[in-house]
């Protein structure tokens, strides 16, 4: 029998995801920091330092509550956070917000110099769509950098990652935010649904000139620069 082609993307699993990010609000950062083994920050000081130039409004996928945005600043840039959550924006410190989701950026084509992710562009409904958007709104020669939970090819570190995310992303969770804390073990949903790292590579070369995957704890977490048409 011949098995059914699915896009790359949450897809159906897409609402469930974003209700339990939005439960798991107070907790967010802590949380995801100790998921991370204390490795998020400088992931996403990385992946600022290569989209970002100084005053330069620097687009901020699923933005969340401001992590990423805060990096973004620091370097030099204005962010402007984009989220499909109100609860996410409104916990957000930062003026500019738009609510909205990957797959329809309301904006004009070529308008951003840098685009920058913080571990949610899997988190698309759909990725292929979300990528083109990215590449519709980006100027030519601008620059997308993003991390995020990567899938290592190998199957034996595939699994080994799996496991820790099913079991050590909830109590991580617990331990931060009591009971509702228990909503972090979306992650591992998330993560049984994504592109192994080398399909993600192959995918992006199709929107991007150059695409550098860094790849971090056995391939486990990612950190990415695309630049170029």
């Amino acid at each position: 029998m011949k098995r059914k082609f699915r896009r790359p993307g949450l897809q159906e699993k897409w609402q469930h995801v974003v209700n339990s990010l939005e439960r798991i609000i107070p907790a967010y950062e802590l949380g995801s920091n100790r998921i991370a083994l204390f490795a998020d920050t400088q992931m996403r000081i990385r992946a600022v330092n290569f989209a970002v130039r100084k005053e330069e409004i620097i687009l901020d996928l699923g933005s969340g509550p401001g992590v990423m945005a805060r990096e973004v600043e620091r370097a030099g840039g204005r962010p402007l956070l984009l989220d499909v959550s109100r609860r996410m924006l409104s916990v957000s410190p930062y003026p500019g917000k738009v609510q909205a989701s990957f797959e329809h950026l309301p904006f004009r084509d070529e308008v951003f110099n840098g685009i920058v992710c913080g571990f949610a562009l899997r988190d698309s409904r759909d990725l292929t769509d979300a990528l083109q958007e990215i590449r519709r709104v980006l100027r030519r020669e601008g620059r997308f950098g993003f991390c995020d939970l990567g899938k290592p090819t190998s199957r034996v570190k595939m699994l080994a990652i799996a496991v820790y995310l099913r079991l050590f992303a909830p109590l991580v969770g617990l331990l931060s935010a009591g009971w509702v804390g228990l909503k972090f073990g979306s992650i591992f949903d998330t993560y049984m649904l994504v592109l192994d790292n080398d399909q993600l590579q192959r995918l992006l070369s199709r929107f991007f000139r150059e695409v550098k995957m860094t790849k971090l704890q056995m391939g486990g977490a990612i950190i990415v620069e695309c630049s170029g048409t």
